[in-house]
């Protein structure tokens, strides 16, 4: 099984309320190719800023030995890139910069950071 370690201000698509988002992190724990569920993750690289998987990947041996830190999850791919781009204007508006990985990496600890969970 795939290791998955979510963000405290887990972003996720318009589609997903809360109840929706708790069994997906069940399914893709339990069976990690939900098709059309895409994972944005911090990257494997110092170079790049996030990554986005599908989630039929994660079927991979090598997942279950290298941990995902998923920052974002997404129903389609359009979505996926909509969540990179409000992660970017937050972090153009917050810092004057878009280090996204540094930015992330400060909301942690911040309570500042609003991540679009929705509350229905």
């Amino acid at each position: 099984m795939p290791q998955l370690v979510y963000y405290p201000r887990l972003y996720v698509s318009e589609g997903i309320n809360r109840e929706k988002l708790e069994k997906l992190k069940k399914d893709l724990s339990a069976r990690p190719h939900k098709a059309g569920v895409y994972l944005l993750t911090l990257p494997g690289n110092a170079s790049d800023q996030l990554d986005i998987y599908a989630s039929k990947y994660l079927r991979q041996k090598f997942y279950d030995r290298h941990p995902l830190y998923v920052i974002g999850i997404a129903e389609d791919y359009e979505k996926a890139v909509d969540i990179v781009m409000r992660i970017t204007w937050e972090a153009w508006a917050s810092r004057g910069d878009a280090r996204l990985k540094e930015y992330l990496m400060a909301g942690m600890e911040s309570a500042d950071v609003e991540c679009g969970i929705k509350n229905t």
